[in-house]
């Protein structure tokens, strides 16, 4: 678990107002696959689900991303050492992966039931947004593998792309069959946690024509400050952060004060985090643990003739820092506070216009003079290969400029057109950019920056763009605020678990 690039926060300060919803309990026919980024996520913010998984017989696997092996300031101390070279890297990334043979173990699991993919922690969501297609795969700035350098992970010797990270999910779900996936939430502030909930929405969409989809359970465990206070206090419980309150439904599961002692103790024994952080992380051993459900959101369709009431639009907020909260952006504080104002996102919002999708981009102020804006654009359509299909990247640059990029190639297009309004920028593009034919979803973010800097920027976001009259897929109601996957256009239809 790393705290990854720097990424603007709320300071999360958790609120009374969290209404503690009764999380559908666990059953033996339930098969339960927790999709952990690094190693000690699974027991951070799941160890307490799967105690109860496997107390009642329910089948329980844990998948992880990455073997944990960049987390260079820890590395360093735990070894005394002010430089590490790729082989030491490799060391530890294979120390933290039995780290969490042994955490897991004290939670009731085997390690047949563990699977490390053993992709480059710290780098997948570069694989996400940037390596579709890519005539080179990504390579670790830490161990300098280009491939998966673990003899024991699942596919070793497979290259760090997006499109076999996305395979080995897939054929992972189709042979569990799960019921149930536990994920990092898309709005985590580590990279790699909202990596991991993008490629885990992917696969599910993949698998749901030809199987039931699996409810999707979100857990955070980067936010700004969050959880307050920090230390072991088995007592407390454990509240989401209040920034992300509306953002989907949010569960409590009670934890008995022995299920909380237990994933205490599993919490460490991964002793390579608790040379820095062993404050932090028992701080999730609380009396209970939390899980948002988040749906697909559709895409509201104006009609033609009609002036757009962004009021009707499905709107995404930003996840943006506190002014006190400077905990995770070092780097920011070099930077004039009056051009951080100008250029700070507020929110995103879609709708839909006869054949085009039409974004408005809200800023607090009027970009400030290095700010640039970047809308990243992902259509899925069910039935078609997703990595052959169009990855849209739009810059607005300072000057006012537009730049449209397919992946890494510059597209010369300009059938996309931004016009400054207010404190917005309205973004126009033809649905057609996304596909030679109309997608079923979208995933979306936006992010602003001052030069390599990130400043601001939304989660990825999931959209349905097959809620109109003209079509004939529908959203199935919700149940339990899980989400969903609505069928294909010639796929079975399916009741979700």
């Amino acid at each position: 678990m790393r705290f990854g690039v720097v990424i603007a926060v709320l300071l999360a300060v958790v609120t009374p107002a969290f209404a503690q919803q009764e999380f559908p309990p666990i059953t033996p026919e339930d098969r339960i696959v927790v999709v952990a980024p690094h190693p000690d996520d699974e027991v951070l913010g799941a160890g307490g689900i799967m105690q109860q998984a496997c107390a009642v017989g329910a089948e329980v696997h844990v998948v992880y991303l990455t073997n944990g092996d960049h987390n260079q300031f820890a590395f360093k101390l735990y070894k005394l050492r002010l430089h590490l070279n790729p082989t030491q890297y490799l060391f530890f990334g294979n120390l933290r992966e039995r780290e969490a043979t042994a955490a897991t173990e004290i939670l009731g699991l085997s390690p047949d039931q563990l699977t490390f993919l053993g992709f480059p922690d710290y780098g997948t969501m570069s694989i996400w947004r940037d390596y579709w297609r890519a005539q080179a795969p990504f390579r670790s700035d830490a161990t300098l593998s280009n491939a998966v350098p673990y003899e024991d992970a699942y596919r070793f010797g497979q290259s760090y792309t997006p499109e076999s990270a996305t395979a080995d999910l897939v054929e992972l779900f189709r042979r569990w069959r799960p019921t149930r996936v536990f994920v990092t939430h898309p709005a985590d502030t580590n990279p790699d946690h909202r990596a991991a909930a993008n490629f885990v929405r992917l696969a599910v969409l993949e698998i749901s024509v030809e199987q039931p989809p699996p409810a999707i359970d979100y857990y955070i465990i980067h936010f700004g400050r969050w959880p307050a206070p920090y230390h072991y206090h088995p007592d407390m419980v454990l509240k989401p952060p209040r920034q992300l309150l509306e953002d989907g439904d949010w569960f409590s599961v009670p934890l008995t004060p022995e299920q909380t002692e237990r994933k205490y103790a599993a919490i460490i024994k991964n002793r390579t985090e608790l040379t820095t952080r062993e404050y932090y992380l028992v701080s999730f051993a609380r009396a209970n643990e939390i899980f948002a459900t988040l749906g697909i959101l559709p895409v509201p369709i104006i009609p033609a003739n009609e002036v757009i009431d962004w009021r009707k639009a499905v709107h995404t907020k930003v996840i943006s820092f506190g002014e006190t909260d400077s905990l995770f952006r070092p780097d920011m504080e070099r930077l004039f506070n009056q051009e951080l104002a100008a250029m700070e996102l507020e929110e995103t919002a879609y709708v839909r216009q006869g054949d085009d999708l039409i974004a408005q981009v809200t800023l607090r102020n009027r970009l400030g003079k290095r700010a640039n804006v970047h809308l990243r654009l992902y259509g899925y359509r069910q039935g078609e290969d997703f990595a052959v299909a169009p990855k849209i990247h739009i810059n607005v640059t300072p000057l006012g400029s537009v730049h449209v990029f397919d992946g890494r190639h510059r597209l010369k297009e300009r059938s996309v057109t931004v016009t400054s309004v207010s404190n917005h920028l309205i973004v126009r593009l033809p649905i057609s950019l996304l596909g030679s034919k109309r997608p079923d979803y979208l995933f979306a973010a936006t992010r602003a920056n001052l030069g390599e800097v990130a400043a601001d920027d939304t989660a990825w976001h999931l959209f349905s763009l097959s809620n109109g009259p003209e079509t004939v897929h529908t959203m199935p109601p919700v149940t339990n605020g899980a989400e969903r996957v609505p069928p294909g256009p010639k796929g079975p239809a399916v009741s979700g678990e």
